[in-house]
């Protein structure tokens, strides 16, 4: 992006936000009327405020300011009376700005050739849920828990199985969310319950539960098929449908289908399909994050998940260290053996490691796998070492490098934040990072400096998306 694009997309931001402020201002005002809250102030100036007509979605608001001032003159001893009169004329202008439209950096580009790129949906859109993707709660019998099997799968509680004997408001790929109103994370939480308990239910993610997807090729309906096990679980799958096998045995499977989460049910194990995988948008499968600490990489990698989670993910690393008091399984780290970590390095399963204060802490490769199962880009803020594991046909990686400013301009942004770095700090993040930039500068694909994170934060995503409409070169071993 040219520094005029970037100007005229910031420059329409602003103006957005201008507008959305104007209308939230609007909104305060007809609540504190309907209220009956204002209040008349009350003070040496007197003031009076008319509206006038409404013309084309403006509102003019005109204010008369009269201020009196008495002054004796020192030389003469005359009295002086001055009356200022202010007329103050502002204009409210409201838009009704699209909740779930297309970016403005979405809309069909024109590009030099003549051609216009394809319009995607924005990163940070997703549709909005439909009551029946949005959590219910039910009330069942404690005993009914039993029927069911859940797995963990992105943290949460996963229904992969039911019997026949099961409640029917519990479904195969429901996610458990909480129990009596309080959250549940383990199996332990739904084990040794009595009576009547609530359950708070939705379907899960497609990234929140086992990762089998399968295209179908064949034509079945379960309403056809007296041998089904579940009377109330109806299914109908045709040619060329994707579903998501949650369990399976000799004779049928547990699923849904991918069009409609809701839709779920039994299949015969045996009716023809093939097995596929689910690409992330990007056409790339990990984005590594280089970057000196201290340069922002890591504040950037927060940012895109809470941006587009259904987009991007992250891994859990490993570490041997004993848990300390707070943490969870899986949320900071998986905690394990340091021989099995040890045993991992030496079987070529570690994407990155290493040792502090005699404990180790990596990046598992089978980890980095699991993600880009589940059709999302992973994102790691990652080592150098990483770059040459991840660089190749499996990984897909889209590398990013995060540099400071030249010294000069970082010590002058750095003198305006709160606490400050020395400038011998600074040139060693700078050291560093033309360090990094030396040893990857042939598997850097995008080098970012980062004077505003924001801005920054702001051309990564416009680098994604432009992943998706345009042509991209890869290295030939990538592709065979």
């Amino acid at each position: 992006m040219s520094e005029e694009d970037e100007l005229a997309q910031l420059r329409s931001n602003a103006d957005n936000l201008s507008r959305c402020l104007h209308v939230l201002l609007e909104k305060i005002e007809n609540i504190e009327k309907k209220n009956g809250k204002e209040q008349d102030a009350n003070s040496t100036k007197s003031s009076e405020t008319s509206s006038s007509n409404k013309n084309d979605g403006k509102e003019k608001f005109e204010q008369v300011e009269i201020e009196e001032k008495t002054e004796i003159d020192p030389k003469t001893g005359l009295k002086k009376r001055t009356i200022v009169t202010e007329r103050v004329l502002t204009t409210k202008t409201f838009h009704a700005l699209a909740l779930d439209g297309p970016s403005p950096t979405m809309t069909p580009i024109l590009r030099s050739s003549g051609t216009k790129s394809h319009n995607y949906a924005p990163i940070h859109q997703s549709a909005i849920l439909l009551p029946q993707y949005q959590s219910r709660q039910t009330t069942v019998d404690a005993g009914q828990l039993s029927q069911v099997e859940v797995e963990k799968h992105g943290g949460h509680l996963v229904v992969t199985k039911i019997n026949e004997k099961a409640n029917y408001d519990l479904r195969p790929g429901d996610v458990v969310r909480q129990i009596n109103g309080k959250d549940v994370y383990f199996r332990a939480d739904i084990e040794n319950l009595k009576g009547n308990v609530e359950l708070t239910l939705e379907p899960a993610a497609i990234h929140c539960a086992p990762p089998n997807f399968f295209r179908i090729q064949d034509i079945y309906s379960s309403a056809e098929d007296a041998d089904r096990p579940c009377l109330w679980l109806d299914l109908e799958v045709s040619t060329g449908d994707v579903i998501q096998i949650l369990s399976k045995d000799d004779k049928w499977m547990q699923v849904r289908k991918l069009s409609d989460l809701t839709q779920v049910g039994y299949l015969p194990a045996s009716l023809a399909m093939e097995k596929v995988s689910m690409l992330c948008p990007f056409g790339r499968r990990t984005l590594v994050l280089l970057g000196a600490v201290g340069t922002g990489r890591r504040d950037i990698k927060s940012m895109l998940l809470r941006l587009a989670p259904h987009y991007f993910s992250t891994i859990v690393p490993l570490t041997s260290r004993a848990q300390r008091p707070g943490e969870v399984e899986g949320r900071e780290y998986q905690f394990v053996r340091k021989e099995d970590i040890y045993q991992k390095i030496r079987e070529g399963g570690m994407v990155e490691w290493g040792e502090l204060d005699n404990q180790l802490y990596g990046t598992s490769a089978d980890a980095v796998r699991n993600e880009v199962r589940s059709g999302r880009m992973c994102i790691l803020d990652a080592a150098t070492q990483s770059v040459n594991y991840l660089y190749n046909a499996e990984f897909m990686p889209f590398v990013v490098h995060i540099v400071p400013p030249p010294i000069e301009e970082f010590t002058q942004l750095e003198a305006v934040r709160r606490t400050h770095r020395t400038r011998a700090q600074l040139q060693s993040i700078c050291d560093e990072s033309a360090k990094i930039g030396q040893e990857c500068k042939s598997r850097i694909h995008l080098t970012l400096v980062n004077r505003n994170i924001d801005v920054t934060f702001k051309r990564l995503v416009d680098a994604l998306e432009t992943l998706r409409y345009e042509t991209q070169w890869v290295p030939h071993s990538w592709m065979c």
